[in-house]
């Protein structure tokens, strides 16, 4: 009874969220880039799975043996996949703009534009500004790592705040030639008038920090993060906490300020020399690590272990549009690339599905601990490629060990039915206009 009561709360919660301007404004964002990032996962699917020396599908059939002009496919899709991974934030803060203004009844073609323009000013590479490489060749312009998907949050905040003040300038400069006939403004000055103001504070914003943080403000804080939950080391309370602030931070669009992926870790080489002394990860130096539980069975398949969220809605949900983009990103999420999951359903700024996107991976390293505590697996010795299915992860890293593999299975079982109870919850909203 108290947790239907708690459920029916998370509701109300969320149908108030969905009524303010604001919010309306980043599901509209999120949905319109969640074709470009999902085109782009399926690309870095063949490509990063398929195509690169460390793909985990290349290394399986061979692919470098019988695929003719391996390096041009590379080249291609690396292209392909540089060319959308390079406007996701740009085009997300353009869009949170744009329809912001709408809202106030603005101008909202100039307002997404202006909101875009503030964002890539924000992320100018000042410090490479006139300076050329050793060949002489001008250097990047953009912090580029900033305008792909972990650049998401910011774009958020500045389409946000551009969207609000850019309507108001406009309305404002309206309302005085309404109140001032005799002074002419016209519709190129009430646009330019706000876009100066606002360049003008973003440059002046990017250039100071860049004195601090070669990555700007994205990059400051991306740095500070880590700084925070840097190295949890083997206590197994440190490394659940970090995992849960990792997956909040993800829900919040900021993607990947902690590593879990430990494979060039200073205890993953302590662990994989034992093992390869001793031939087996029994009795290896780190048996708890952040990598062993996080990477191994709290997050396979992404951030928030998406993987079971997606059979979780393949089993509860009776909305269209979440079976279908259920479908759509179950391959990149399989290969651990949950990005767009994290768009289309959408998880971001879910507050119903906030919690199993923390829950579920708690409760996935609990369970990992105890394993690992009382030696019924051995540890993660072995590395393994970065797009290695999500359930095989702990299989392939212990070396072929069938009870990492059965551990796996149960954290997964037990994700989807941390999630199955939410899923349902989300029924409830009746329509399909809510996943892209």
């Amino acid at each position: 009874m108290g947790l239907q009561r708690q459920l029916k709360g998370l509701w109300r919660l969320n149908q108030r969220m969905n009524q303010w301007r604001a919010m309306r404004a980043i599901k509209e964002a999120l949905r319109v880039a969640y074709p470009f990032i999902l085109v782009m996962a399926l690309i870095d699917f063949v490509g990063q799975s398929f195509l690169a020396d460390s793909g985990f599908f290349f290394q399986i059939y061979h692919v470098g043996t019988w695929l003719p002009g391996l390096e041009t496919w590379r080249e291609l899709f690396q292209a392909v996949s540089t060319v959308v991974n390079g406007v996701v934030a740009v085009m997300i803060a353009f869009t949170t703009g744009h329809y912001l203004a709408r809202t106030y009844r603005s101008d909202a073609l100039a307002i997404g534009v202006m909101s875009a323009l503030a964002f890539l000013t924000l992320n100018v590479n000042y410090q490479a500004l006139g300076q050329t490489d050793r060949g002489g060749d001008q250097l990047t312009q953009f912090v580029e790592g900033n305008l792909g998907p972990q650049g998401i949050f910011l774009a958020i905040v500045v389409g946000l705040t551009v969207g609000w003040a850019g309507s108001r300038l406009m309305q404002m400069l309206r309302k005085l030639q309404l109140r001032h006939p005799k002074w002419q403004l016209s519709w190129t000055g009430r646009v330019a008038w706000p876009l100066v103001l606002v360049l003008l504070i973003t440059t002046g914003l990017g250039y100071g920090l860049s004195w601090i943080s070669a990555g700007g403000l994205n990059g400051l804080v991306y740095q500070g993060l880590s700084t925070l939950v840097m190295n949890p080391g083997h206590r197994g309370l440190m490394i659940l906490g970090v995992t849960a602030l990792n997956n909040s931070l993800w829900w919040l669009g900021l993607i990947g300020p902690v590593s879990l992926a430990g494979n060039s870790s200073v205890t993953s080489l302590q662990n994989l020399a034992y093992a390869v002394q001793h031939g087996s990860g029994w009795g290896a130096p780190n048996p708890i690590t952040l990598h062993t539980l996080g990477d191994a069975y709290a997050n396979f398949g992404g951030a928030g272990m998406t993987l079971a969220l997606l059979i979780a809605i393949w089993i509860g949900s009776r909305q269209t549009s979440y079976r279908r983009v259920a479908n759509q990103t179950f391959l990149p999420n399989l290969v651990n690339l949950n990005e767009p999951t994290l768009l289309g359903l959408p998880i971001l700024f879910n507050p119903i599905l906030l919690i199993p996107f923390v829950l579920a991976p708690a409760v996935n390293i609990v369970v990992a601990w105890f394993a690992l505590t009382w030696k019924l697996v051995p540890p993660i010795v072995y590395p393994v490629p970065r797009t290695t299915p999500g359930p095989l992860i702990a299989y392939l890293g212990t070396g072929g060990d069938w009870r990492a593999l059965v551990l796996s299975g149960i954290c997964l079982v037990l994700s989807v039915l941390v999630y199955l109870p939410f899923v349902r919850l989300l029924n409830n909203q009746g329509g399909d206009h809510d996943a892209a």
